[in-house]
C-alpha cells in the first residue's frame, strides 16, 4: 500500500512539472463552445478528471466487496449458531449414552450377583 502511495506521489509530481513547463495558450473546442485556456490548466484538469474516475471505480469496487463481506458475515453467524446447536445436541446424546451405559452396567452387575448366588 505504501509503495502505491509513493508511486502515485511521484507520478503527481511528474505531471505537475510537465504542466508547469507547458504554459502556452491553446484553443479548446467542446460541442458548441470554443475558448482559449492555458495548457497548464488543461493538463492538470485532465489529470484531476482521471484521478476522479479512478477514485469512483475504486469506490464501486470497494462497495461490492463490502456488501459481499456483510453477506458472508451473516452466513457465518448462522452457521456458527447451527454448530452451537449441534454441539449441544451431541452433548445431550453423549449424556444419554453414558446414562444408558451406567444402567446397563448396573443390570449386568445385578445379573452376575444373581448367577453367583445360584451357583452357591
Amino acid at each position: 500500500m505504501q509503495l502505491y502511495l509513493v508511486g502515485a506521489l511521484i507520478f503527481a509530481v511528474i505531471v505537475a512539472l510537465f504542466a508547469v513547463q507547458n504554459t502556452t495558450m491553446v484553443a479548446i473546442s467542446f460541442l458548441f463552445w470554443e475558448f482559449k485556456i492555458s495548457l497548464v490548466l488543461v493538463i492538470l484538469g485532465a489529470a484531476a478528471i482521471g484521478a476522479l474516475c479512478v477514485f469512483l471505480v475504486g469506490t464501486f469496487k470497494n462497495f461490492g466487496a463490502w456488501r459481499k463481506q456483510k453477506e458472508l458475515e451473516g452466513k457465518n453467524k448462522l452457521l456458527s449458531q447451527k454448530v452451537d446447536e449441534l454441539e449441544y445436541k451431541l452433548k445431550e446424546i453423549k449424556e444419554k449414552e453414558e446414562t444408558l451405559n451406567n444402567i446397563n452396567n448396573e443390570s449386568n452387575t445385578g445379573e452376575e450377583a444373581v448367577q453367583a448366588t445360584k451357583t452357591e
